[in-house]
Parts: C-alpha cells; sequence; structure tokens
C-alpha cells in the first residue's frame, strides 16, 4: 500500500509539473509558433510541434519528480515552467522573425553572379503563378515545428508590377526575349499588381545578390525584392 501511494503521488508530481511546463508553449503558441505553423500547415509540421509539446511536457514533469518532498500543487506546477520556459526562450531567441516589408531595392550590396540562380522554369504566358514557399522536405516540416524554424529562401527579384495581368505577360515577353527568366505572378493580399519575376525562393542575399546581377544584363532599374508571406 505504501508504495502504491508514493507511486501515486509521484505521478502526480509528474502530472501537475509536467501541465507547468507546456505552459511556456501557450504563450509561445500565440505570439510566434502559430505564426509558423499557420504558414503552411502540414501533417509533418503538426507531428514536430507535437514533439516539441511531449518534449517540454516530459521536462516539466521530470522536474517535479525530482522535487520529492514537494505536495503543494501550485509550487510544482510553477516548478514545472522554469526549464521549458528556458529552452522556449532560447528557440524564440535563435529563429528570426518573419520579414515584415520588401528590401529597398536601392539598397548597397556586393555584385556576385549568379546567373540564373534559382529561376522557376518558366510556364505558358497565359498560366501566371502564385507566391508559394518554399518546397519542404518531411524533415523541414518536422523542424519547423518542433523549433519554430521559418524558411530563409522566401524572397523573390520583381523586375516590374502592372495593374493588368497583359501587361505583365509583355514585359515578361520582352524579358525572356533578352534571355532572361521572367514568369507572371499573380496578385496576393500584400500586393495588388501582377508582377513578373525573375527568380524565385531565394535568400535575401542571394536574391540582392541576384538583382544587382540582373541589373547588369538588361533588368529595369525599378526591380526591387520582395518577400513572401508578407502579414
Amino acid at each position: 500500500m505504501v508504495s502504491v501511494s508514493v507511486r501515486s503521488k509521484s505521478a502526480q508530481r509528474f502530472l501537475i509539473a509536467g501541465l507547468g511546463g507546456i505552459a511556456p508553449v501557450i504563450v509561445s503558441l500565440v505570439a510566434i509558433d502559430l505564426q509558423v505553423l499557420m504558414l503552411n500547415v502540414t501533417l509533418f509540421a503538426v507531428l514536430g510541434y507535437l514533439l516539441r509539446v511531449l518534449a517540454l511536457f516530459s521536462i516539466g514533469g521530470l522536474m517535479g519528480w525530482l522535487h520529492k518532498k514537494e505536495v503543494e500543487p501550485l509550487k510544482l506546477f510553477y516548478i514545472g515552467i522554469a526549464a521549458p520556459a528556458l529552452i522556449s526562450s532560447a528557440i524564440n531567441g535563435h529563429n528570426m522573425p518573419l520579414p515584415q516589408a520588401p528590401a529597398d531595392a536601392a539598397s548597397a550590396v556586393n555584385w556576385i553572379p549568379l546567373p540564373g540562380a534559382h529561376a522557376q522554369p518558366a510556364l505558358a504566358a497565359d498560366e501566371p503563378k502564385r507566391y508559394t514557399l518554399p518546397p519542404e522536405t518531411p524533415g523541414q516540416g518536422v523542424l519547423r515545428g518542433l523549433l519554430a524554424r521559418t524558411p530563409k529562401n522566401i524572397w523573390f527579384v520583381v523586375a516590374g508590377s502592372h495593374p493588368t495581368r497583359e501587361a505583365a505577360q509583355k514585359q515578361a515577353g520582352e524579358l525572356r526575349a533578352k534571355g532572361q527568366a521572367a514568369d507572371v505572378y499573380l496578385p496576393t493580399a500584400g500586393n495588388p499588381s501582377f508582377t513578373v519575376v525573375t527568380a524565385a525562393h531565394l535568400t535575401q542575399d542571394e536574391a540582392r545578390a541576384q538583382r544587382e546581377w540582373g541589373l547588369l544584363h538588361g533588368l529595369p532599374k525599378n526591380t526591387y525584392l520582395w518577400t513572401f508571406p508578407q502579414h
């Protein structure tokens, strides 16, 4: 009977402290994680997030279980919070926030020739593309959910913005005639124009370098960088 009672109390300490361990997850979910998860809800991203919740619950529960003399539920809850809160802060501090606005097209950058880097294959002129996140492997999806990692290659080089699809298609055709990759993209909530994109799914540094290379090879001077998603 004594052994059963001890095990019951240990399990109770583990459970209460474990609940404290996932308290930082709730705060982080509202502040950061939901934004990252909603970029692209996939089974692997959700699985990664559940693994994170389970890990923090276990760590919090372990801390409560080790405090064998503590029986007050509120204190056990606080004990469970401490280590997971530090881990959550470290994860969130390591991750860069999603960019909030397009990069300044005139910003200085060292010239690095990247001919054709990451340019998407052209579709037919009457098939505009949509701004999307880069393809994600199952492992990347799990890491995104587990560590709230945001993709870095979400930048596009935009050679022009137009009020109509026809105008965008005309510019894209002219650029292709000059040997430039060019695709028409549909408007988004963050950019209401039809845009002509010459390179997609780059990191910010790659996009800047690709813009500079393109300016030397016939792109318009007002070519700018755009990041997706905007929010």
